[in-house]
């Protein structure tokens, strides 16, 4: 299942300006790792290895340990912990891994971000957004704070929107791309329907079958999934709070 669109349109005139500044950011990042590193499609040399332990959060690092131990079967590479580790928290949230992995988050991006925006207002939203990355990185830490991997990417943050849209427009229809081997097709699926599976079938499962607390295939699921809760928690307060203000107006 592949979102394409949603059907949830915006007021006449309004501009969704920090998902485009987001959007844009991410991508100009990208671009200066493309130059850095060598590669496009997958970022897998040496080079992207010292982006990423020098700008992604490492738990064991935020978590005060000096040095980071790679096994690479023959010998163990030592690496020093960059100074004040969390900071990466927040310059983690604009890396990526590659072409797929920034087009990927950029698409859910750009389908649900515009319409958190319009509702949360602009300054709140890039606060939140700033707040489920950064939530999202902690609790990825906390499932695993021995873990020496770096983690990257604007999916946590994302996965934020994505909760708060879950709350905030359960019947918005996503426009689908279904795929089920010769089977292809586009269908709209409620916004109640999709995110759940989203979160369940490419998060809650492949982290407890592959282990749990453990980026496991190169993706960090327990990030995904504690910024979807957070977000989801935002969404539900905002709700909460505008039917407060409705039924004293």
């Amino acid at each position: 299942m592949f979102p394409l669109k949603d059907e949830n349109p915006h007021p006449y005139g309004f501009k969704p300006i920090i998902t485009y500044a987001l959007i844009i950011c991410n991508i100009v990042v990208f671009f200066i790792e493309v130059l850095y590193v060598g590669q496009f499609f997958d970022f897998t040399n040496k080079h992207a290895m010292k982006l990423f332990y020098d700008f992604g959060v490492i738990p064991n690092c935020v978590m005060g340990s000096d040095i980071v131990k790679i096994n690479v079967g023959y010998q163990d590479i030592i690496i020093k912990c960059p100074e004040a580790s969390y900071f990466r928290l927040l310059s983690s949230m604009f890396l990526h891994g590659g072409l797929m992995h920034l087009g990927g988050n950029m698409l859910f991006l750009w389908i649900f971000g515009d319409n958190i925006e319009l509702k949360f207002g602009r300054l709140k939203y890039i606060t939140a957004y700033i707040f489920w990355g950064v939530s999202s990185g902690l609790i990825h830490i906390l499932g695993d704070v021995n873990n020496t991997i770096p983690a990257i990417g604007a999916s946590g943050a994302i996965s934020g929107i994505l909760g708060a849209y879950l709350m905030i427009f359960p019947k918005a229809k996503i426009i689908t791309f279904m795929m089920w081997g010769f089977f292809w097709r586009t269908i709209h699926i409620q916004a109640k329907w999709f995110l759940p599976f989203w979160l369940i079938f490419q998060n809650i499962f492949p982290l407890f079958v592959g282990g749990f607390g453990v980026a496991n295939d190169g993706v960090a699921y327990l990030a995904h999934i504690g910024g979807f809760m957070v977000g989801a928690l935002f969404g539900y307060i905002y709700k909460f709070l505008h039917k407060i203000k409705f039924s004293d107006s």
